[in-house]
């Protein structure tokens, strides 16, 4: 990633996205690239803007942001490419819709209600490639999930492929330790840790990390 954090802006009043900009650029890490009110921008297009930040509007044009997420992250794997972490933007503080939007594929919700400083938090937290901090935050507060017998059986042959140490790498995850802890506690590089994690998202048909924590935790982490 470039020492910049490249962000595009999606949707929403001319006036909020001029805000969002204005206070993003006040800061000497943050560069907004991209800058739409979404009306008739398909998918493809946006790809092709090499974000690092995606700040999208919960309302577009046609279409909920969430299923233009779930549609980028799909001509990304298409295309192989890494898409860039993304936010969805929305008026009033609301746990569901934050969950709602990391099962859609992005990291988190941004809310007008809770001001600026928080959208400064959490963008500053999406300089990190593989950041999954909201569903970290999150778990504690969601009940217990279910999943169907024939999906815990799919998943669990899907994980039966990992060896030892990876499936080491995969309980360090659930446990919610750090990739530096993982390491440690699996006894392997930090790029072994990222290269397991995102093989376990590819067995599992998963576009992020924080979905992967979220699907772990509604398969009670596979007794692992």
């Amino acid at each position: 990633m470039a020492t910049d954090l490249r962000i595009a802006l999606l949707g929403g009043s001319d006036s909020l996205r001029k805000s969002r900009r204005t206070l993003l650029e006040a800061q000497s890490h943050l560069k907004v690239i991209y800058d739409s009110d979404g009306f008739g921008l398909k998918p493809q297009e946006l790809l092709e803007v090499n974000f690092d930040l995606l700040i999208i509007d919960q309302r577009l044009d046609s279409v909920s942001a969430f299923e233009y997420i779930k549609a980028l992250h799909g001509l990304a794997r298409i295309d192989a490419v890494e898409l860039g972490r993304i936010l969805v933007a929305a008026q009033f503080s609301d746990t569901q819709l934050r969950l709602t939007a990391i099962e859609a594929g992005a990291v988190d919700c941004i809310f007008i209600s809770d001001g600026f400083e928080s959208l400064l938090t959490k963008v500053s937290k999406c300089m990190e490639r593989d950041t999954d901090f909201a569903i970290r935050e999150l778990l504690p507060l969601i009940d217990s999930l279910t999943v169907s017998k024939d999906q815990y059986q799919n998943a669990a042959v899907a994980l039966d492929s990992l060896d030892l140490k990876e499936a080491n790498v995969l309980r360090s995850f659930c446990e919610l330790k750090t990739d530096s802890q993982i390491a440690v506690a699996a006894s392997v590089p930090k790029l072994k840790v990222r290269n397991t994690l995102v093989n376990v998202q590819n067995l599992l048909m998963l576009d992020t990390r924080s979905q992967l924590l979220l699907k772990m935790h509604s398969l009670g982490a596979l007794a692992l």
